[in-house]
């Protein structure tokens, strides 16, 4: 599914646990990784030959170790603006997935400076996984996949996110997935067809379901859900029924990037899906 993922490191953050957590991947099909640590323009010191040799330095020695587990993996030290520089990257490895991670909750997941999550979801067509660490030692929240919640408003561009949602719930081990349909008036007709087909076909998948049905603001409402639900990953589409581009990013997708507890996967309408 996640055949070749770019991950985004840099190794003053939060990085080193998200790095050593890669093999969680391997279930999902991870077979190759590009680390990309952005050598930022407007950072001097980052541009300096030491620090260039310890950044590089760095890469080679997590290359080396995850070479060592079996995987094939790239290393990318480019000099620009980070969110720039990473679409880059993984648009010309044709990559499946960039992943990167966030300390804590609100605009600690604005890493580096200012808005570069958000930046880099608004700019991709690739599937972002934001892992979420914790601030107190900066360890994975939780299992990433244990219980995955599924945001979706029923809109053809929800099917991207509709499809990995239900392709994580199928992967080994006893997972959970929540179903959440979310509408700020009363849902469509065909809303509770659309939830039962879902829960159906991951149910047949094996995975352990629960569907919910809620009115209100969507991120205040897949917030409180997630909450609630003690949910390890939130899964959203990246725009909603709204006629904008596809490389913009939704109102809700924007909150819920900035502002949930769990780690988050947006998908983008058009995102294939690579089955393992």
């Amino acid at each position: 599914m996640f055949e070749h993922t770019v991950v985004a490191v840099h190794f003053s953050s939060s990085y080193k646990p998200l790095l050593d957590s890669l093999s969680e991947l391997r279930e999902m099909g991870a077979k190759e990784f590009t680390l990309v640590d952005v050598l930022r323009v407007d950072e001097p010191k980052e541009l300096s030959d030491e620090h260039k040799a310890e950044a590089r330095r760095r890469l080679k020695q997590k290359q080396e170790d995850l070479e060592k587990e079996g995987f094939r993996v790239h290393i990318e030290s480019p000099v620009g603006h980070p969110a720039q520089e990473l679409v880059k990257v993984a648009m010309g490895a044709k990559a499946n997935l960039i992943l990167l991670a966030s300390r804590g909750e609100g605009l600690w997941r604005e890493f580096f400076h200012g808005s570069t999550v958000l930046e880099l979801v608004r700019r991709t067509s690739i599937p972002t996984l934001i892992e979420r660490l914790d601030p107190k030692d900066d360890t994975p929240i939780s299992d990433l996949f244990s219980h995955i919640l599924l945001a979706t408003d029923g809109s053809k561009r929800a099917e991207g996110a509709e499809t990995h949602a239900l392709e994580l719930a199928g992967g080994p081990g006893n997972r959970k997935l929540t179903l959440l349909q979310v509408s700020e008036e009363e849902a469509p007709a065909d809303a509770a067809d659309r939830l039962r087909s879902l829960a159906d076909q991951a149910r047949a998948k094996g995975a352990d379901v629960a569907v919910r049905t809620e009115e209100g603001d969507p991120a205040r409402v897949i917030s409180r859900v997630a909450r609630e639900e003690h949910a390890s990953l939130v899964v959203i589409g990246k725009r909603g029924n709204a006629p904008h581009k596809e490389l913009m990013l939704g109102d809700t997708a924007q909150e819920i990037c900035r502002n949930v507890a769990s780690s988050v996967l947006v998908v983008p309408g058009n995102a294939p899906l690579w089955t393992r």
